[in-house]
This record gives structure tokens, C-alpha cells and sequence, in this order.
């Protein structure tokens, strides 16, 4: 089995490089603000949608944008399933003929174009976030948290959290292959000058 890759502050703790590409930016994670103006439908799924990538530590704060347009779309998705609930995907309209006279003809329902156009564009924006299953693995993790509680890697917590797994990994290790531990190496005593007869030293 691959050992597990180990993340820049453990190279740094043991002055040693990573030996995988690392990334040219180190984008740090946060929470996108929410925009002025947003109705409270709009709103609500702006932060299910935010919320999801917070729990997947991918949510930055530059991804407001394009959060937005995506609730936005949502919200206009459901309005137009709504519509075609109550009217149809086949309306029936009226037109004149070159006559002049109202003539009936069946026709799909305007808000079926509008439901299919929000559809694509609602699977781009999840696509960009990755939020779907064929790009998921694409978007990368943050190396820090949105959640407050968890320390940073490079902070004095984190170091001291990383120093203690490591050492809980070197105890499993050695309790594994049965080696004991190292004994300390002994401590010389210290000589006193004030016993030593000057006479016997040449």
C-alpha cells in the first residue's frame, strides 16, 4: 500500500522537499459573502449551495459570482417547473392567418425553453464548481478549513497536532515490529577539578 502524502508542514518540520508538484498558488479557503440585493428564494439556495462546498473545504471567497448565477438559475428553474405544472409542455396560442382572422394553433409552452435554457446553464455552474460527479475530483481541497475550530497546518497548533500523529505513527511502528525503544544515551558525570592532586599530573 502508498504511504500517505504528507502535507508541506510535516516536509518542514523534518527539513525535507515534497517530491510531488506543488501548486504555483496556494488559494486558503473561506466563505463567499453574500451579495446585496438577493431575494430570500435566491438567497436560501446561495447558501445550500455554499454550504455544500464549505463541506467539501473547496469554497473560496472568489467563488461569489458564480454562486449567485447559479441560484439565480435555480430559483428560475423552479418557477418555470412550476409553470409547466399548471399549463403544459403544449399551450395553445392564438395567431393571426394572412387574413387578418384569429386562428388557434398548439405550440410548446414558452416556459419549457426557459426551464431546458436554465437546465444547461444551471450544469455549467455546478460543472465550474465542481459539484458534479465527473469534475469532483478536479477542484483541489484547501490546505486550511473553513471551519474556525481546526487549526491551520502552518500554525503553532497545527505543528504541535502533526508532531503529535507523527509520533503516534512512530509508536504504532515500533509496536508493530516489536522494536523497543531507544535508550537514552548515558550521561557522563562531571569531573571535579578540586579533587585532582596536581602532583600525580605530569
Amino acid at each position: 500500500m502508498a504511504m500517505p502524502r504528507k502535507s508541506l508542514s510535516e516536509h518542514a518540520l523534518q527539513n525535507t522537499k515534497p517530491q510531488w508538484v506543488v501548486p504555483d498558488t496556494c488559494i486558503p479557503a473561506g466563505r463567499p459573502k453574500y451579495p446585496r440585493g438577493m431575494p430570500t428564494e435566491v438567497k436560501a439556495v446561495y447558501r445550500r449551495l455554499s454550504r455544500t462546498l464549505e463541506a467539501r473545504r473547496s469554497a473560496t471567497p472568489g467563488d461569489q459570482e458564480i454562486l449567485r448565477l447559479a441560484s439565480y438559475l435555480i430559483v428560475r428553474h423552479q418557477r418555470a417547473l412550476e409553470k409547466l405544472a399548471e399549463e403544459g409542455e403544449v399551450c395553445t396560442y392564438t395567431r393571426l392567418n394572412n387574413r387578418g382572422e384569429d386562428v388557434q394553433c398548439e405550440k410548446p409552452n414558452l416556459w419549457l425553453k426557459i426551464a431546458e435554457t436554465s437546465e444547461a446553464k444551471i450544469l455549467a455552474c455546478l460543472s465550474a464548481l465542481g459539484m458534479t460527479p465527473m469534475n469532483r475530483s478536479k477542484v483541489k481541497t484547501a490546505d486550511q478549513p473553513t471551519d474556525p475550530n481546526v487549526p491551520h497546518p502552518d500554525s503553532p497548533e497545527g505543528i504541535r497536532a502533526n508532531i503529535d500523529r507523527l509520533q503516534a505513527l512512530v509508536d504504532a511502528e515500533r509496536a508493530a515490529l516489536g522494536t523497543p525503544e531507544t535508550p537514552p544515551a548515558p550521561v557522563e558525570p562531571e569531573i571535579d577539578l578540586s579533587k585532582i592532586d596536581e602532583t600525580v599530573v605530569q
